[in-house]
């Protein structure tokens, strides 16, 4: 009995986090801003369609504010996160936004950046228990995140899947949601990681296919392949194919992209743990106005919402349930 009780509150968590989310979760504090601030957005790269999302975010909220945005692709590489914070110290600006750029990777620019007097956030990097140079963190909880992929898994599968897990060591964000889907099937007693796939942003695109569809090869009975975000899991999805598994794989990933919800409608895709990326975008330039007004930081966790083909909406993506625009307008006055 205890088994069925914990199958069905499983069920429940997977069913609670599919409903719409239409409770304001961000700032409720006003704040004063300025115009003609000059600000420097670092993406991860221009392949992961999350940051690049996130930057378009702070673009349009910038232009609300009369800010100045200059946004620099950082190809997946430490070294060009790293001039590009430097960059931002050598054109005296004012605030600096990482697109999923890991703060602990560019450790040594981000300490300039700070005594040059410039105001850092970072968007979907997890907030760290140790003061750092960053002012405000905005993230989704990616354990939690891990955890609710992993609940999904079970209840789709009926406590029986067989996963193949995809994951990415570099990213923090991607490692705690990988860390929080193994502590989450390990509550499925007929559920089990049958092999684990590593890659890299900078990778995926040539060797992820071919790595799952070798994997499948060895793993017959696999039923699913969860990705540790969703343009990951597009090219996870093409090594399904390339196995001749289409329809008897169903493929999970992360942060509600465009391409990944409309997948979804289209019944090519199953599922995928949504962040909206844009809403992070102004929620970080909300962050940075309180920076420049002395104010403390929000650091207020980004609410998600578990996307199927049951709910999968018809915008471009995932953007969250409440007018997210009208609510930062009104925080800044505007």
């Amino acid at each position: 009995m205890a088994g069925v009780a914990a199958a069905q509150d499983t069920k429940s968590v997977v069913e609670a986090a599919r409903e719409a989310k239409t409770i304001w979760p961000g700032p409720v504090a006003p704040v004063k801003t300025e115009p003609g601030k000059n600000i420097f957005v670092i993406t991860c790269a221009s392949q992961g369609i999350g940051c690049v999302r996130a930057a378009n975010g702070v673009v349009e909220a910038g232009q609300v504010l009369g800010w100045r945005i200059r946004v620099i692709d950082g190809r997946g590489d430490p070294a060009a996160w790293n001039a590009g914070i430097l960059s931002a110290v050598t054109a005296k600006a004012d605030g600096i936004v990482l697109a999923a750029v890991p703060p602990m990777l560019v450790g040594d620019a981000l300490a300039q950046a700070k005594s040059a007097g410039i105001a850092v956030v970072s968007v979907f990097n997890p907030k760290p228990q140790q003061t750092d140079s960053v002012f405000a963190y905005v993230r989704p909880d990616h354990v939690a995140q891990g955890k609710l992929a992993a609940d999904w898994v079970a209840v789709t599968s009926g406590g029986t899947a067989k996963v193949i897990l995809v994951e990415d060591p570099i990213f923090p964000e991607l490692v705690q949601r990988g860390v929080g889907f193994r502590q989450g099937i390990a509550n499925c007693s007929g559920c089990k990681i049958v092999e684990s796939v590593e890659s890299t942003l900078a990778t995926m695109a040539q060797r992820l296919p071919g790595a799952v569809a070798a994997a499948l090869t060895r793993n017959p009975d696999a039923n699913y392949v969860v990705a540790p975000f969703d343009s990951n899991g597009f090219f996870a999805n093409e090594g399904v194919r390339q196995a001749g598994r289409t329809g008897k794989v169903r493929v999970g990933s992360y942060e509600g992209d465009p391409q990944t919800v409309a997948a979804i409608r289209g019944g090519d895709y199953a599922m995928t743990v949504a962040d909206p990326a844009e809403w992070m975008g102004w929620q970080a330039t909300d962050e940075l106005a309180r920076a420049f007004a002395g104010a403390a930081p929000a650091n207020i966790t980004v609410v998600d919402r578990l996307i199927d083909q049951g709910n999968a909406p018809s915008t471009e993506g995932w953007l969250g349930d409440v007018d997210y625009k009208a609510q930062f307008r009104k925080l800044w006055g505007k």
